[in-house]
């Protein structure tokens, strides 16, 4: 069985030198994704709508992982990445003390072979395990 392991692959892009300022390439890359924003009065901690995005990233990633190892032809195992984030406010003033302003895309990154037909499978396993309305199309 083959086994992928993209942090290593992505050193650079993940773990870059303390030491000195680099540019980078950064190439084209596979993610799963959801948008969303944190609703009013609440912070990421306490935003349903977060959590849930989280649960749902962490679920399909799981589940991507272990079709690609359990798959019958050319299996292969990889190290699901970590979760990434970008946050914004409309008016680009990101103040920590109005959460409830902040939109955000959550993401994880996901290995080349993973197809876009795996990917609704993935959807679908899901969904017969969790409420329909917590997963909506990411890939």
């Amino acid at each position: 069985m083959n086994k992928i392991d993209l942090k290593k692959k992505f050193k650079h892009l993940y773990a870059p030198s303390a030491k000195k300022v680099e540019v980078v390439d950064v190439p084209n890359l596979k993610f799963v994704m959801i948008d969303g924003r944190i609703e009013p009065g609440k912070t990421p901690e306490t935003s349903h709508e977060f959590q849930d995005a989280m649960g749902a990233l962490y679920g399909v990633s799981y589940t991507l992982k272990f079709m690609s190892k359990l798959r019958e032809t050319d299996p292969i195992d990889y190290t699901v990445m970590a979760l990434e984030g970008l946050w914004w406010t409309d008016s680009g003033d990101l103040d920590f003390n109005k959460p409830d302003e902040w939109k955000w895309t959550l993401m994880m990154m996901q290995p080349d072979h993973i197809t876009e037909e795996m990917f609704q499978e993935a959807l679908q396993q899901l969904r017969k395990e969790r409420q329909p309305g917590h997963i909506q199309a990411l890939f």
